[in-house]
């Protein structure tokens, strides 16, 4: 393998690294969730319902946030929920 090759692998590995790192950092910052609106349970729990359909869920009481056909992203999961009164 030529030294040229060697440096653009080395430099994809790095950017995809950088990326990694970065999505890391994203998917911990989350929108507070508000408590159960039915119960006052307050650990909520996000979870995928089917495959590509977030929602967030109560455990004391079983109840399912808003969800949609198709795919959502975990923060519209949970500003819905927190819509919920």
């Amino acid at each position: 393998m030529s030294s040229n090759a060697f440096a653009q692998l080395e430099q994809e590995y790095n950017e995809r690294e950088d990326y990694l790192a970065i999505r890391a950092d994203e998917r911990q910052v989350k929108p507070s969730i508000d408590p159960c609106p039915f119960c006052g349970h307050d650990d909520i729990e996000v979870d995928e319902i089917e495959i590509g359909i977030i929602a967030i869920c109560c455990p004391e009481c079983m109840c399912i946030g808003p969800h949609q056909d198709g795919s959502q992203s975990v923060e519209l999961a949970i500003k819905k929920w927190n819509r919920r009164k």
